[in-house]
């Protein structure tokens, strides 16, 4: 940077050196705009070191051993003084401009990595509070679910993330949970490129959850692995939220006990388990699928066109053979269809019709759910997540139209002094319901007639 002479300043005859306006502008960036370098020498202002305000400084980088953050709270006070000292209507214009261009980077929002000091404050402020909470006892009266969600890709299962989400946003942790199966080398790659592609879908999609992902021999050794590792301090995972394995009849007998062990192993790590099921399933891969492949030919198409088109435009091209040329360099080859594949399934199975239904199925829980009850089978007394869970969602504007309907255990005999001593334990708890049934048959064996429709459900 080049240095002024004395004589290049205004006024230097008198023996006074005044300021050009412009330099009200490097005095308010030495004030404000650099508060992340808290003892950094400037040379805007030759011969002078300007000691910048340290609010958001919370970082790693150097300072000085002399280094006193009040003296540079004063140094930034000075520099917004001197600017007007030296000319007053070019500091006014500063603090505009500078106060418009704010207004502007905030409203537009800039996918933009400013490496702002803010994020280091962010950071030691959660590492602050998440230590803090190591020293707090468990109370009954902060229990709160913080749930692992074997999702896989959280956008396979969207409507299994979503019954979850509707029961820990901004009240409880939520861990979007993926298991890789298979060569380690290839499942740490795979793994390792889409974790940011996950994180961000989860943010695009407004839900408060994280994505993490591990690569395991085998399924249960993964979740395994998630139940022990995942969390932080008191923000670790308290239940496991699974979708109910529907093809269960059919399936090999090895997945049926790595999902009968996970559920066993939740238990033993004292770890509650959530059970969800829909009608169509939760699993959407095979329509994500499609879509991809028919963006990617719509992108082919797309791409081929313009080729065309520019050799069209181009008469220097060479005619057709220009054409032959730019095509090849597409690299379009003709795929042809795998006797096996997904999407042939699909396709064998009424596409449109199937593809409908499952994505009608996996947003049901976005909307407002219709006026109704929510059927609370409290058959035994595991601790009353079975019932805690059907509260908070009753609280969720998209839930606040259904009602609590009560299903205990009790005696035959005593089935009014049962309901009487469950509405009473409600009321208690301040927990609004619409009805409670005593069954009183429980421990009873179901008869043949009824165990045949159980299985023609099932």
């Amino acid at each position: 940077m080049s240095v002024r002479t004395d004589e290049q300043f205004p006024g230097h005859e008198h023996g006074i050196r005044v300021w050009p306006p412009h330099h009200c502008r490097n005095l308010f960036c030495n004030a404000l705009l650099r508060p992340g370098l808290p003892c950094q020498r400037t040379q805007s202002v030759p011969g002078n070191t300007i000691f910048l305000l340290p609010i958001l400084f919370s970082g790693w980088r150097p300072a000085y051993g002399i280094y006193n953050m009040w003296v540079s709270l004063f140094g930034a006070v000075l520099c917004c003084a001197v600017m007007f000292v030296i000319n007053w209507w070019a500091a006014v214009i500063t603090y505009v401009i500078e106060f418009f261009l704010y207004v502007y980077v905030t409203y537009k929002k800039p996918d933009v990595n400013w490496g702002s000091s803010t994020q280091a404050l962010s950071y030691v402020s959660a590492l602050d509070n998440a230590l803090e909470l190591t020293t707090v006892e468990d109370h009954v009266k902060n229990f709160r679910p913080q749930c692992i969600v074997l999702t896989g890709g959280p956008m396979t299962r969207p409507a299994l993330l979503d019954i979850t989400h509707a029961f820990t946003k901004n009240s409880g942790l939520c861990i979007c949970c993926e298991v890789f199966v298979g060569p380690r080398k290839l499942c740490v790659k795979e793994m390792n490129s889409g974790m940011a592609k996950k994180q961000a879908w989860l943010i695009k999609n407004k839900i408060k959850a994280f994505y993490a992902a591990v690569a395991a021999d085998c399924f249960r050794d993964g979740v395994r692995s998630l139940l022990q590792a995942s969390g932080l301090g008191r923000m670790k995972p308290n239940t496991l939220v699974i979708g109910y394995k529907k093809n269960w009849r059919k399936a090999p007998l090895t997945e049926i006990e790595n999902y009968v062990g996970i559920i066993h192993d939740a238990f033993d790590f004292e770890i509650g388990v959530v059970i969800v099921r829909i009608s169509q399933g939760f699993d959407i891969s095979q329509v994500l699928q499609v879509q991809e492949e028919l963006e990617r030919l719509e992108q082919e198409r797309l791409a081929l066109e313009a080729t065309i088109k520019d050799n069209e435009c181009e008469e220097e091209s060479g005619g057709i053979r220009g054409l032959f040329k730019k095509a090849g360099k597409l690299n379009i080859t003709k795929t042809t269809p795998k006797k096996d594949g997904n999407i042939n399934t699909i396709q064998s199975m009424h596409v449109g019709e199937f593809n409908q239904k499952l994505v009608e199925a996996s947003t049901q829980f976005k909307k407002k759910q219709e006026k109704g009850t929510i059927d609370v089978w409290w058959l035994f007394d595991d601790g009353g997540l079975t019932l805690l869970i059907p509260y908070i969602l009753t609280l969720r504007k998209k839930w606040k139209d259904c009602k609590l309907r009560i299903y205990v255990g009790g005696k035959i005999n005593r089935i009014e002094e049962e309901k009487i001593a469950m509405a009473s334990l409600l009321s208690k708890f301040r927990i609004k319901f619409a009805d409670i049934h005593i069954i009183g048959d429980i421990n009873i064996k179901p008869n043949k007639e009824r165990y045949e429709i159980f299985n023609k459900i099932h």
